[in-house]
């Protein structure tokens, strides 16, 4: 005899990882069979849950530490995305907040959850303590920062003027910024799956 669990809210996974590890793709590609299945997966990136550049900025442009604690705006992603969709939501979330690139809001319409979605999340930080409790399930995308690095400059993705600025922001701020990041959250101890690329 079989039976089933009835969820009164989404399962919420979070996909974690460096800039360009892959985190992006293994989402994607989760959406696909959480479709296949028959459910219906709600993607968002935390690259759209940013905060404005005073925010960001507070310890300068290009401070690691300023890059681990305030490039995402944890608040905004609790409350408009991941507690409205986890136990006690009332599944009426929205799927961005701010547009990084534009720098300017970027507040979508609200949408509503079934209770059988699935929530797949890509993103920066998704271990990090402000976050603690948001998921069922994440991911840990585990890349070396030398090819992610060389993934990034291909891509442009920070839209810099040249390969040699890119590959210094990432050497200055975000390299180191995300190895704090490691120490501190130790996300590959604390994930449900770790994915080597």
């Amino acid at each position: 005899m079989t039976s089933t669990v009835q969820r009164t809210h989404p399962i919420r996974i979070g996909i974690d990882g460096f800039c360009a590890s892959g985190k992006t793709t293994i989402a994607d590609a989760l959406a696909r069979r959480v479709w296949a299945a028959g459910r219906t997966p709600i993607r968002v990136s935390a690259d759209d849950f940013q905060n404005p550049p005073e925010t960001r900025w507070q310890l300068g442009s290009q401070s690691p530490e300023g890059f681990r604690r305030f490039q995402i705006d944890f608040e905004a992603l609790r409350s408009n995305l991941l507690e409205p969709l986890g136990p006690n939501g009332n599944r009426k979330f929205r799927t961005t907040w701010y547009d990084v690139h534009r720098s300017t809001p970027n507040i979508s319409a609200e949408h509503n959850a079934a209770a059988a979605d699935v929530l797949l999340l890509d993103g920066l930080f998704l271990h990090s303590a402000a976050l603690r409790d948001c998921f069922e399930f994440t991911v840990f995308v585990s890349a070396d920062f030398e090819t992610c690095l060389e993934r990034a400059l291909e891509r442009n993705q920070e839209q810099a003027r040249c390969r040699e600025a890119l590959a210094e922001l990432y050497r200055i701020k975000y390299i180191p910024g995300f190895a704090q990041y490691i120490d501190e959250a130790r996300p590959e101890r604390r994930a449900s799956f770790v994915v080597r690329t």
